[in-house]
């Protein structure tokens, strides 16, 4: 059992002054009660009419500050609250955080306690500018939105941040209250309701002008700063698509037909269904242009049967499409131990087949050294678990070497073989981490020297905690390789799989190389974010 200590101080990313004070005393009667001050984090001086929010699984409390920027939260039970203040301009802030977007632990009262902190707010950042059409006159009513990048499982999912804004006659908008960060912008209209005959319509698009996230420009925004983005709408047609979908004996088939995007729209999938008619046709209206991969799956009691194909949509209507469904495929496997291992294979070791796809879910999941992956339907990523001291050598699906492959396919309706090689001699990676010759708790991300291989589920990439003194220890790391090593004093969930946080801290990190069965000590410095 690991036991944290969580300090109850709250302190305010990038702020000198106004470190919040709490100071507990004894409180009449069996409720607790919070009391303290908003304050300006900059001019030190008090904010009126902030909202403080206290929240627990069953109650809602809240108050508003005064002219001094007073607050009191009482009859509050003993336990754990979410507390939260805010007020235009700034941006939120919750008891306990140290910057924003982190979630912090909840405050934990106990009975006949009095909580007083002061607490400073600090002034957003500000995101203005105008929208306007192709040909260059303003677009009034747009909805804007302000949203910040984050990885969940491997892949970038957009969160909106701040409150959405609506063009005006000038086709301005103004953002505000943003904590410092890198932000996307994106506008959207429509035109026209989805069922009528005038089609033209303007597609969510990105700040600088373009409907693709990945050619979308992000927008850093400081304390109390404003920054501008003008950019222009994208119009574009939607269509429709349509076809014939029959099962594998040749029957028509009666399905539900799914289209889903490619590429994230604001960090979503877009997912247009349907269900197949007489003769197994099938028409998805209302399609934005896009690369999609459209999937079918037979309805009712009968066999399980699937289909997928890829799909480009242009501007123009898509017709004649056909699909044929066929039976999920199967993966038998085992594992096997690497040459020269003695010892006998674990048993406790499991393997997964995840969905290649945006919010992925769990396709199959297998147990024990001989296992079986049932209702293979769908491009997946291979996840396995070994105990500690052994370490996966290489994974071989269907004779294909599929050790760092970021998607695995094998042909439905078939059984194909896997075999997961391992090894009993993992190397290994520790040290401690210090700040200011001092041992320091951090979050140790591990990864490799090649962009290729920074993923979710690669096995090159490790994140681990450090314990009360510092210590580490990551095993299991693929040998013959170069890596890097870096110890943060805060990482976001998934974030040791973001690409562009890896290459930021590159520089930074320490490099080694790591050969096999090899012990690397590595005494790390601690990085503060």
């Amino acid at each position: 059992m690991v036991i944290v200590a969580v300090s109850t101080a709250v302190t305010v990313a990038g702020q000198q002054r106004g470190r919040p004070v709490i100071r507990r005393a004894p409180a009449p009667g069996t409720s607790a009660v919070i009391v303290g001050r908003v304050i300006d984090a900059n001019t030190m001086a008090p904010i009126r009419r902030a909202q403080i929010t206290a929240s627990n699984d069953e109650r809602f409390i809240d108050a508003i500050t005064d002219d001094d920027g007073r607050f009191e939260l009482s009859n509050l039970t003993a336990g754990a609250w979410d507390v939260t203040v805010e007020k235009g301009g700034y941006f939120p802030w919750h008891i306990g955080q140290r910057r924003p977007f982190e979630i912090p632990p909840r405050v934990k009262l106990s009975s006949r306690q009095r909580l007083d902190v002061d607490i400073p707010l600090s002034r957003g950042g500000v995101i203005s500018g105008r929208v306007f059409d192709e040909t260059g006159e303003p677009l009034a009513g747009l909805q804007v939105k302000v949203y910040r990048a984050r990885m969940s499982q491997g892949y970038r999912r957009l969160e909106s941040v701040g409150i959405a804004d609506r063009t005006d006659d000038t086709g301005a908008y103004r953002i505000y209250g943003l904590p410092p960060g890198d932000y996307y912008v994106t506008a959207s209209l429509r035109m026209a309701p989805a069922d009528s005959i005038i089609e033209t319509t303007y597609a969510p698009t990105y700040y600088p002008g373009t409907g693709d996230l990945g050619e979308a420009q992000r927008i850093r925004v400081g304390l109390n700063t404003e920054t501008t983005a003008i950019f222009p709408l994208l119009s574009t047609r939607h269509v429709r698509v349509a076809g014939t979908l029959l099962t594998s004996t040749g029957a028509a088939a009666d399905a539900f037909v799914t289209l889903v995007s490619d590429s994230s729209e604001l960090g979503i999938p877009l997912e247009i269904g349907a269900v197949t008619r007489r003769g197994g046709a099938f028409t998805l209206a209302d399609v934005p242009p896009g690369r999609y991969t459209l999937t079918a799956a037979l309805r009712g009691d009968g066999p399980a049967e699937s289909a997928r194909m890829p799909l480009i949509v242009a501007n123009d209507d898509v017709d004649g499409v056909s699909l044929v469904t066929e039976r999920p495929a199967i993966v038998r496997g085992r594992f096997v131990a690497d040459a020269g291992v003695t010892r006998p294979l674990p048993q406790d070791v499991e393997v997964t087949a995840m969905a290649a796809r945006v919010n992925g879910t769990v396709v199959s999941h297998g147990e024990g050294t001989v296992f079986e992956l049932n209702e293979i339907d769908q491009p997946f990523t291979l996840q396995v678990k070994v105990p500690s001291g052994w370490a996966v050598k290489g994974i071989d699906v269907a004779g294909s070497d599929v050790s760092d492959a970021k998607t695995v396919v094998v042909p439905l309706g078939q059984q194909v073989d896997a075999r997961i090689v391992i090894t009993d001699r993992a190397a290994r990676v520790s040290g401690t981490v210090t700040k200011d010759g001092q041992p320091a708790k951090a979050e140790i991300v591990v990864f490799p020297g090649d962009p290729d291989k920074w993923s979710s589920a690669s096995r090159y990439v490790r994140r681990v905690t450090s314990d009360a003194l510092g210590r580490y220890r990551v095993t299991g790391l693929p040998a013959y390789e170069r890596y890097f090593a870096v110890a943060a004093d805060y990482l976001e969930d998934g974030e040791q799989a973001d690409p562009d946080f890896l290459e930021r801290v590159r520089a930074m990190a320490l490099s080694f190389p790591l050969g096999e069965a090899e012990a690397v000590t590595l005494d790390l410095p601690l990085l503060e974010r």
